[in-house]
């Protein structure tokens, strides 16, 4: 299923219907099903919606394949269990609805769609939790999609010599499964699979089109079994991306199609190349008119938004051993709308990710953050990037055609002690270290960081960046880092003057509340004309919502431009929904625009994070976007959805569960944690616990009953959870 931004684009549905108090419509871009009925009023609290299709007439009814009428926060949020629930058995509950009218959203493909054309007897029964049959609503629905256009039979692919029909592929092949049984999830019992390999990849597909104007295109694949990389033929950039459900069709993107053909890829992870599955690809035809207001969403833009970009992960992922490679993330910061990108070189004391010769380069292995079950990751992708491309010249190249400013990030310290990461400096130099990085107080220190700035603006770097918040350990007392930032505005200004124009200076700091905040004078950067932007910042994903009213007195009357920092961390604050809320209230606070940490954990990864990211731009479409959520709340199923652990598992002391109210209004909220209360609201941000620190073991080790309670009218709405402490 899907759910997107765009929901709220004031389409008129098609083929609305009445039929003995049930409508239904035919939504323009998914071509889902939206059925809407009456709950009875004399319910109790919960009732099941049983939905089922049947050929018309036949009286042989079969689950129906099912969501009730959700935002796109929500649908990102979304747990297996009921998620499955809706999809494969039909069942759908809705929460505090007696005497509410409400839709579910139904897509008909493959089973109940023949050859394009949807003519099928659907059934919704309400039940009681007990089972009983308090209502039952009929009717015929008709839809034609004979215009949609799905691509599941993959023996279509043009290079046929590289497709095999045996399971397991031979002699590095695409494997396209055919006549799977159910239990396979995937439609008419076929697949396109390619298998894992650490070395050699399979060769790139393609999928001839002859299409003409515009489409809107979604994605199927199996959860389990890995996801797919998809481009059109015209396209500079490959997107990866996978459904996290069974059944989940992913919206993609819209694009005009003429003369465009489908080209598919594996991804190339930290282990290699791996497995790739593919179900089918769904393109709906949408009028230049539907294009253009789905465009619309995104506003005019008065914003400045910083992206941060770390070539370092993106490598971590990547093949990287060509110059031009380096363009393909840019594009994606450039569709975001990103004003500047900055553009991480390394953190001090660490061997740099950029073709220095000052210092010494990461040329080898090393090894990365945990993913999933592995706990070092160890990687050849980066050196292999530093052997075959100079990572920071091509990147200003790319930039400057894509015409996207860009700053030399340097995070103040960190060495990675006794890691391939370390650096020959620190290395030479442990009397200079405080714990694992290195002490600002040293001259000698200074002078090296110095250098690797200069030589960054020697390679043309259009301005600087410092992050002291990542490791803010660097600084021991204020002092130190105003004589740092002396130093370094000097330099600014020496290169300032060689061009002719300003070079400017962002310094990312941590924000009240926020380890070693205190040492951080940053009214005084501001007030002496040190530093250009100022964002105040957090670490991990605590402190999301820091009180903004300081900074901006620190920057009255100064040129120095406030952007706190709203943080992209895929564990901070959920997206669209809890994202936009932060974003929404800095915007309301007058600040000029936002610093995105992690930016490339939204830009390059899923396209709908990517379009949250667009938004960010504008003002208008932000304000838009809460104006349809207003508009569209009650419309919408109740219920509340809490944030995944990052590991999919366990939630970490570093990070929150945050929640979302659905159908509701955001109003008061308890949580509840194996019976014992834990905290009270009475808006939002919901989160279990506080962001400071205090609240890093809120959810101890094991399993515990979390429930939430959110004020729903002149009652409450209430759900439970079982969730795991790490």
């Amino acid at each position: 299923m899907w759910f997107s931004l765009i929901i709220s684009t004031s389409f008129s549905m098609v083929s609305a219907s009445a039929q003995e108090g049930i409508t239904f419509e035919s939504d323009p871009v998914t071509r889902y099903l939206h059925i809407t009925y009456d709950v009875p009023s004399d319910t109790g609290d919960d009732v099941v919606a049983d939905c089922a299709w049947s050929p018309p007439g036949k009286n042989d009814w079969r689950p129906a394949k099912v969501t009730p009428y959700i935002s796109e926060t929500a649908a990102n949020m979304v747990r297996d269990a009921e998620w499955n629930r809706w999809v494969e058995n039909g069942e759908v509950t809705e929460r505090r609805a007696g005497g509410l009218r409400r839709t579910v959203v139904f897509n008909p493909y493959p089973e109940a769609q023949d050859d394009g054309r949807v003519d099928v007897d659907f059934r919704i029964q309400v039940r009681a939790t007990d089972g009983s049959v308090l209502a039952t609503h009929n009717a015929h629905l008709t839809a034609d999609n004979m215009d949609v256009v799905y691509l599941e039979d993959w023996s279509q692919i043009l290079q046929k010599d590289v497709i095999s029909v045996e399971a397991p592929p031979t002699q590095r092949k695409w494997s396209w499964h055919s006549g799977l049984d159910g239990t396979a999830r995937v439609s008419f019992g076929n697949e396109l699979w390619g298998g894992p390999d650490p070395v050699v990849p399979l060769p790139q597909l393609t999928y001839f089109l002859d299409l003409r104007g515009w489409y809107a295109l979604f994605v199927c694949t199996s959860p389990t079994k890995g996801g797919i990389g998809l481009r059109m033929t015209g396209d500079e950039r490959t997107d990866y991306m996978g459904s996290r459900h069974a059944w989940e069709e992913v919206f993609w993107r819209w694009r005009r199609m003429d003369r465009q053909s489908l080209v598919l890829k594996q991804r190339h992870i930290y282990t290699g190349w791996a497995a790739a599955h593919l179900d089918y690809v769904k393109l709906v035809p949408i009028s230049e008119a539907q294009a253009a207001e789905m465009d619309s969403q995104f506003g005019t833009p008065d914003k400045t938004v910083v992206g941060y970009y770390e070539p370092y992960s993106w490598a971590f992922w990547e093949d990287v051993q060509h110059p031009f490679q380096h363009r393909e993330p840019l594009l994606a910061f450039a569709e975001a709308r990103m004003s500047i990108v900055d553009v991480q070189l390394g953190r001090f004391g660490m061997k740099s990710v950029y073709e220095t010769r000052l210092t010494d380069q990461l040329l080898y292995a090393t090894i990365g953050d945990p993913i999933g079950d592995v706990a070092q990751p160890r990687t050849d992708n980066v050196g292999r990037m530093q052997q075959y491309t100079n990572t920071l010249e091509t990147t200003l190249r790319h930039a400057r055609d894509l015409g996207l400013p860009t700053h030399a990030n340097f995070g103040a310290s960190n060495c990675y002690l006794g890691t391939p990461l370390q650096g020959d400096f620190s290395k030479a130099h442990p009397d200079w270290l405080r714990g694992h990085h290195l002490r600002f107080e040293v001259p000698e220190v200074r002078v090296y960081a110095l250098s690797l700035y200069r030589e960054s603006l020697e390679l043309g770097a259009p301005g600087l960046s410092l992050d002291y918040c990542r490791y803010p350990e660097t600084v021991d007392v204020p002092e130190t880092g105003n004589i740092f930032m002396r130093e370094l505005r000097r330099l600014a200004d020496e290169f300032s003057v060689k061009r002719g124009t300003p070079v400017p200076i962002l310094v990312r700091f941590p924000g009240k509340g926020v380890r070693r905040w205190e040492l951080f004078d940053y009214a005084t950067w501001a007030r002496e004309g040190w530093v250009d932007y100022l964002c105040p910042s957090n670490i991990q994903g605590r402190h999301q919502h820091i009180e903004i009213a300081p900074y901006l007195a620190a920057v009255e009357g100064t040129k120095c431009k406030l952007l706190p920092c709203a943080d992209g961390l895929s564990w901070g604050l959920p997206v669209p929904g809890p994202y936009l809320w932060r974003v929404a209230r800095l915007y309301d606070a007058g600040v000029p625009g936002i610093y995105v940490y992690q930016a490339d954990g939204r830009v390059l990864e899923w396209p709908g994070d990517r379009r949250c990211m667009r938004m960010l731009a504008s003002s208008e479409a932000v304000r838009r976007w809460w104006e349809a959520d207003a508009r569209l709340r009650p419309q919408r199923s109740k219920g509340i959805f809490i944030s995944r652990p990052e590991d999919g598992k366990t939630y970490h002391a570093w990070e929150r569960l945050r929640v979302w109210l659905e159908g509701i209004p955001m109003g008061e909220v308890e949580m509840y944690l194996d019976g014992q209360s834990i905290n009270r609201s009475e808006g939002p941000p919901y989160l279990l616990g506080t962001e400071e620190y205090d609240s890093d073991h809120v959810i101890p080790p094991g399993e515990h009953q979390l429930k939430v309670r959110a004020k729903d009218g002149d009652g409450w709405l209430e759900q439970k959870f079982v969730i795991l402490g790490a």
